[in-house]
């Protein structure tokens, strides 16, 4: 059974702490494993999460929320700080 996807209103914003860890571990081209749906499986209230190049994917009991994408220049910057590369 699918799990209904909601926008989430545009004065919902948070923000996540990744860490080198999850930079490793994880893999930017995988919705499931990208660095950021790593980090944001470990905060409270979230039970899963998935990040795209279109959109970032919170969910939340029986609902998935609908975030913008992460900032490109940012993770890079981020990649970079974090792995050296």
């Amino acid at each position: 059974m699918a799990l209904p996807v909601i926008a989430a209103d545009e004065s919902d914003q948070f923000s996540v702490q990744v860490r080198a860890e999850d930079m490793q571990a994880g893999n930017p081209k995988d919705p499931k494993r990208h660095p950021i749906a790593i980090a944001l499986r470990r905060q409270p209230g979230v039970d899963d999460a998935r990040v795209t190049e279109s959109e970032t994917l919170i969910r939340r009991g029986k609902h998935w929320l609908r975030f913008d994408p992460p900032d490109k220049r940012l993770f890079r910057e981020l990649q970079k700080t974090l792995t050296g590369e």
